[in-house]
């Protein structure tokens, strides 16, 4: 019994470091690029040769290569799943709207409601669209939980929808 326990603890904690491993990808190679750029200073500080600088250099812009593709596949993969939610909310709303014409009133007064629920949900998540457009490196995990935040919302009330 024992051995199954540590097993188990073992593999939470192998599952725990990998999950949280993936999350923060970009963060890790922006820390990377951080961590370039100090050692470029401190060779540079220390009177290293020209070589020993072009090395840490050549480092660095491996470094913000590494992160610009990390962090351009973040914000893609972002894009996509505001663009899959978009998808969603325009089925629903589709639904919805063929629902109504053949409702009585009493079920047209609550589809209504979702209807223009959902619109407010998708001009949001719209809006959010915009906002990914806009971020940059250097503010990208702060917008990206914000966004995560805003569009979790957006998808607990809109599956709150298909339960009325």
């Amino acid at each position: 019994m024992k051995k199954l326990t540590y097993l188990a603890a073992i593999v939470a904690l192998a599952l725990g470091t990998t999950l949280s491993g993936c999350e923060s990808k970009t963060k890790d190679k922006a820390d990377d690029v951080a961590e370039a750029k100090q050692e470029v200073t401190e060779t540079e500080q220390a009177g290293g040769t020209k070589q020993e600088v072009m090395d840490k250099q050549a480092d660095l812009d491996s470094a913000r290569k590494d992160f610009k593709k990390a962090w351009d596949t973040d914000r893609d993969d972002m894009r996509k799943e505001i663009n899959r939610e978009l998808e969603d909310i325009d089925e629903k709303t589709a639904t919805f709207e063929r629902d109504l014409k053949t409702a009585t009133s009493s079920a047209k007064t609550t589809l209504t409601a979702n209807l223009t629920k959902l619109k407010q949900e998708r001009a949001t998540l719209t809006g959010l669209l915009k906002e990914l457009d806009q971020v940059t490196a250097a503010n990208w995990d702060k917008t990206k939980k914000a966004i995560e935040k805003v569009k979790d919302g957006v998808d607990d009330r809109v599956d709150d929808l298909k339960k009325k």
